[in-house]
């Protein structure tokens, strides 16, 4: 028995000088910072790794130089008390990051799991050990995320106000176009009212935006003559409206010359070429205008590029699209010299003119098939007994109804001329 002591502890010893080869192989070839630090802030031992860390030579170096960790280590004054009250509590800590001073003052960002360690039998604290991590790449890109964040929430909300600043702009662009699109018409003779007026108006606008791209007026050239036009600019929105707006101010300068369609339109395509020479995207203007005489119901009118409107004959039951003697004229805005001649034909008392946009019937109602004017025609036709206002409205719900979309995706425009009588009024003067 006694033999077989020596030899056990033997075995013991080296058992022993094993374990602590392991433990200090480990300590030594770590990549993250082992650290003993008494309560007080002294560093009792460091590994290697936490000596690169804080940018020291070795171990020896750290513990040489580092004597008052609160003081010499932590950026924030008070951090060391916070580890300190932590491990008090707590026993331990996890994840306790701070930033810290490196040898040569540079300042990085760690991260500290740690333990209280206890004598077993009197339970008086001995020390502090745990392992460190440098985190100063995964802070840098938290505060690059963090400042990436707040200008975007900077950028978002400048953009919310912009919205809100564009908002209100549109709402002005559309009260400003509802003013421009004839609310109240002319009578004929002036002195009668809209009731007794030779002439009778209704529109039906809806614009696909806040505000449109389509435009009309009624001009009263005198007691027995009424100008009616209608446009459509390519496109919808604020850059469409502004179009509109242009071509509302050519047509009140060109009034003294407004009896003569051709004459009027060929006007309005010089100047809006003037005017659109600049922008890199070019603006297409569609538009016709319409002369109407009450002594005789005659019409004049002249076409640029625009649906032909529809001529309502109820007294026969017939309903047609206009018909022109020349040629119709290019669309406004593109073609120099265009030339735009001048059509006629006689309306009937109770005779209604129909014009339109094509935003009206140039809706999808299947796959690759549209309303189309054949249709449009038709679905005014079956109705040209009803008054002109319930007569839009129900074709309007008709194409809505057949829309893929259920919706109308451009401006459209309906803008109806009836004749209500013919003959000689009792003035036939100018109107002022």
């Amino acid at each position: 028995m006694r033999t077989d002591q020596p030899e056990k502890h033997e075995e013991t010893i080296e058992a022993l000088r094993r374990a602590e080869q392991k433990y200090r192989s480990i300590f030594e070839n770590a990549t993250e910072g082992i650290f003993q630090t008494t309560p007080d802030g002294h560093y009792l031992s460091a590994n290697p790794a936490l000596a690169r860390m804080y940018g020291y030579d070795s171990p020896d170096e750290l513990l040489a130089a580092l004597t008052d960790i609160s003081r010499q280590l932590y950026v924030q004054s008070g951090r060391r008390a916070e580890f300190t009250l932590a491990m008090q509590q707590y026993q331990r800590v996890l994840q306790f990051e701070s930033q810290i001073y490196r040898r040569d003052g540079s300042i990085i960002w760690i991260s500290e799991n740690a333990r209280a360690v206890h004598d077993e039998v009197t339970g008086e604290l001995l020390y502090y050990e745990g392992m460190v991590q440098d985190i100063t790449g995964r802070k840098r890109a938290e505060e690059e995320r963090q400042k990436a964040e707040e200008h975007l929430a900077r950028y978002a909300e400048e953009l919310r106000f912009k919205n809100a600043q564009l908002e209100a702009d549109l709402e002005m662009a559309r009260d400003i176009q509802q003013v421009f699109l004839t609310q109240t018409y002319p009578s004929f003779p002036r002195n009668l009212t809209a009731q007794e007026s030779w002439l009778g108006f209704c529109h039906w606008y809806q614009p696909a935006e806040q505000v449109g791209g389509d435009f009309f007026c009624v001009l009263p050239l005198s007691e027995t003559e009424a100008g009616v036009f209608i446009c459509d600019v390519l496109g919808h929105g604020l850059r469409a409206a502004l179009v509109t707006a242009i071509v509302r101010g050519l047509l009140e300068e060109l009034t003294p010359i407004a009896t003569d369609p051709g004459r009027l339109l060929s006007e309005i395509n010089s100047s809006l070429l003037a005017i659109f020479r600049k922008p890199e995207t070019p603006m297409l203007v569609s538009a016709f205008y319409l002369v109407l005489n009450t002594i005789d119901g005659k019409m004049c009118y002249a076409n640029a590029g625009h649906p032909r409107p529809f001529h309502v004959r109820r007294q026969t039951g017939v309903t047609e699209p206009l018909r022109f003697q020349e040629s119709h004229g290019p669309v406004l805005g593109i073609f120099e010299r265009a030339a735009y001649q001048n059509s006629h034909c006689y309306a009937s008392a109770n005779d209604l003119i129909v014009l339109f946009t094509d935003g009206l019937f140039e809706v999808e109602v299947a796959e690759d098939e549209y309303y189309g004017a054949e249709r449009l025609l038709a679905a005014v036709g079956k109705r040209m007994q009803l008054p002109a206002a319930q007569l839009f409205g129900e074709v309007v719900a008709e194409i809505q109804r057949c829309c893929v979309s259920g919706r109308f995706t451009d401006d459209m425009c309906l803008l109806g001329v009836e004749l209500r009588r013919t003959g000689l009024a009792d003035s036939n003067q100018k109107a002022a």
